[in-house]
């Protein structure tokens, strides 16, 4: 009797190991991205008055499932939800990433929903829509309302990458369309944005201890709009090319200086010489520039103080009387626990010409911040080139 309890004890004890070396081998790296941006904004308006609100939006969840191939490829599932802006029309959760990915060493092949490639660097400020009308293209196809139509679309995106500084990248998008029925929701999911985008970056492996130059960037976005009395495609194309670079300063490992600059330009449509809504905004030719100034304390090689001075100037050289937007900001977080950061942030608008009909004539905004993020990963698989967390805005750069 033994012996047979022996011989059961041995086979049950063989099936398990058995499985669990199968399982390990197919089961795939779990990933969780979560970052919590809590932020009290008191607006002081024209006339002096003051409004102060809580605001948590931009805070986000993200699961990701990742799994080796054959032929030495790897795939990856994201599904995310983020809380949009209080006056936003999208509901109480938006989910902002859900696509696959397939990748090689060389190429990557992203479809589903993500990021749309409207701008080429990320700032140093407490939220990535801070300065949204200077450092992002806009959708023509908007109404203005959600800061999101920006940022967040139905995206085909292949990259490809030439050794580990170089890459090319090519995306078609569907940016999101306001109905024309108010109260109805959007029928039509076509592509109806199109470009490229051509960039040289040190890999983030080199981060602290790399040349002046950290990254390089040009692209263009082009909206395949239905504009009025044109025929060819290209004359109803709404062009947008961008070009952005960041400079260290000082890469130095401790206290470390950078620069980053980018320059958007809107051909716009001649026919729109008047700003009288967002659409017009969005479709007027324009021309504008953001840059940053950043101070960053990496203490025991964990960033621990950042300091920034950003501003931003735009100019709608086509309306009837001189319309130009100015912005300034400055900002300071202090990370007082590992991944909680404290922060403080004041930003100027001055706005002149049509501008005032939409956002009058200037606005200044305090900001007392906490945020907190996670990061973390579960049956850890291979290396990485990006994080969860940044597939979005990131305060700290």
């Amino acid at each position: 009797m033994f012996r047979y309890s022996f011989i059961i004890s041995s086979v049950i004890a063989f099936i398990v190991t058995a499985t669990g070396q199968i399982a390990a081998e197919v089961t795939p790296e779990f990933q969780l991205g979560a970052r919590g941006v809590m932020s009290l904004n008191t607006d002081i308006n024209n006339d002096q008055s003051t409004n102060t609100v809580s605001d948590f939006s931009d805070t986000d969840l993200m699961f990701g499932f990742r799994q080796k191939m054959y032929n030495k490829l790897r795939g990856q599932l994201v599904i995310g939800f983020q809380f949009p802006d209080a006056e936003s029309d999208l509901g109480q959760v938006f989910f902002h990433q859900t696509f696959i990915k397939l990748e090689s060493r060389s190429n990557i092949l992203k479809i589903g929903r993500s990021r749309v490639k409207t701008t080429l660097l990320d700032f140093p400020m407490l939220r990535d829509d801070d300065a949204l009308l200077l450092t992002t293209v806009l959708n023509p196809f908007s109404d203005g309302e959600n800061s999101e139509d920006h940022q967040y679309g139905n995206v085909l995106e292949y990259a490809h990458l030439f050794g580990q500084r170089y890459q090319l990248r090519f995306h078609a998008e569907h940016f999101r369309k306001v109905p024309e029925v108010p109260g109805t929701a959007e029928t039509d999911f076509g592509l109806n944005a199109v470009g490229f985008i051509m960039q040289y970056r040190v890999p983030e492996s080199q981060r602290w201890n790399r040349t002046t130059i950290q990254s390089v960037s040009i692209g263009t976005n082009n909206f395949l709009t239905d504009r009025p009395g044109f025929s060819s495609e290209y004359d109803q194309a709404l062009k947008n090319i961008l070009f952005g670079f960041v400079i260290n300063l000082k890469p130095d490992p401790v206290h470390f200086w950078d620069l980053r600059s980018q320059t958007i330009y809107n051909s716009g449509f001649e026919e729109v010489q008047s700003i009288e809504n967002f659409g017009d905004l969005a479709r007027a030719e324009a021309i504008g520039n953001y840059t940053s100034i950043r101070y960053l304390y990496r203490k025991l090689e964990r960033p621990t103080l950042q300091v920034a001075l950003l501003g931003g100037y735009k100019k709608y050289p086509n309306a009837n009387q001189p319309t130009e937007l100015l912005q300034v900001a400055s900002n300071l977080f202090y990370r007082i626990g590992e991944n909680f950061d404290v922060g403080l942030q004041v930003q100027y608008r001055e706005f002149s010409g049509d501008l005032r009909k939409i956002y009058g004539d200037n606005e200044t905004r305090i900001q007392l911040s906490f945020i907190y993020s996670v990061d973390q990963s579960w049956n850890y698989q291979f290396d990485d080139r990006e994080s969860l967390l940044n597939l979005e805005h990131g305060y700290i750069p």
